[in-house]
């Protein structure tokens, strides 16, 4: 188990960058680098960033905003079908794709 901080000096960084890599990697932690004291820089993990960039498109998109709460309202009123419900509308047998 790591003995890393979330939090570090960039000359800890520095010392401890191999470990950072593989925790980031690994156990999809985070590291914040200061640099006399201030935030300078955030280690993460590239899969999470690309998931936080398609989250902030996401919802600077107003329609997009829009049309999933009206989604979402439409579900809690029952308003849709399942999956074997619509292959069944559309005549397409499940095993056919496979």
């Amino acid at each position: 188990m790591s003995t890393l901080s979330s939090t570090l000096p960039a000359s800890e960084a520095r010392k401890n960058f191999y470990t950072m890599l593989d925790e980031v990697n690994t156990k999809l932690k985070s590291f914040s680098i200061t640099l006399h004291g201030k935030v300078k820089a955030i280690v993460i993990n590239p899969d999470e960033l690309e998931s936080w960039r398609e989250t902030l498109d996401i919802m600077s998109n107003k329609k997009l905003v829009k049309e999933l709460k009206q989604s979402q309202a439409e579900i809690k009123r029952g308003e849709f079908i399942t999956e074997e419900e619509l292959f069944k509308d559309l005549g397409i047998d499940k095993k056919d794709l496979d």
